[in-house]
């Protein structure tokens, strides 16, 4: 299964780094390119589009009619995804953002990979991922949670749910909690960016 891939490459010409943006369920590939901006002059960003229609968009997995996630399409995604990753030229150290539904595939990406050639992610207004982690498999794994008080998409208390488990799989998650709807703020942007740079420094 191929995804499509909208690319910005890193405006200095000399891409040190891959950012690779997922946008949440019943959206597309423009949808988080405005941000490409926040990974700064040596980063080269691919947006993915999820493999699966939804609505006037696409999603990384559907739902059945019981309300369950399809997890077999959730696993199709994942293994897309990690594809994706190994078929990267030339072969960059990467940084995964995603956005509610792709938060939580980003978060599963790394499970996936065991961490190996991801710097970090950024996960925003995700739910939990479908399957726990191993415990240990995030072992000292830089990851910025960021969640709205006010989301009524992925409640805050889902919300909290993906921190709890993000922790008790070992990684270093630096958390931050806004006054915001189911988005991303002006302020969550300023601290992402300043996460980038204390974690992505030697790069």
């Amino acid at each position: 299964m191929e995804l499509y891939s909208r690319l910005i490459d890193a405006p200095s010409g000399d891409a040190q780094i891959v950012a690779l943006l997922l946008h949440g369920r019943g959206s597309d590939e423009e949808d988080l390119l405005p941000l490409a901006p926040v990974f700064g002059p040596t980063v080269r960003v691919y947006s993915l589009r999820a493999p699966f229609a939804f609505g006037p968009g696409y999603a990384w997995y559907g739902f059945g009619r019981d309300g369950a996630a399809n997890v077999q399409e959730w696993q199709a995604s994942v293994e897309a995804l990690n594809q994706w990753v190994e078929t990267l030229e030339p072969v960059l150290p990467v940084v995964v953002m995603g956005f509610s539904q792709g938060g939580m595939m980003a978060q599963a990406l790394a499970v996936h990979r065991q961490q190996q050639g991801l710097l970090g992610i950024i996960s925003l207004s995700a739910p939990p991922l479908l399957k726990p982690p191993p415990a240990g498999s995030l072992a000292d794994f830089p990851i910025f949670w960021g969640h709205g008080s006010e989301d009524p998409v992925v409640v805050p208390e889902r919300g909290e749910e993906t921190l709890r488990i993000l922790e008790a799989a070992g990684a270093r998650v630096s958390a931050h909690r806004y006054p915001i709807s189911h988005t991303i703020g002006e302020t969550e942007l300023r601290d992402i960016q300043r996460w980038i740079r204390e974690n992505l420094v030697n790069y």
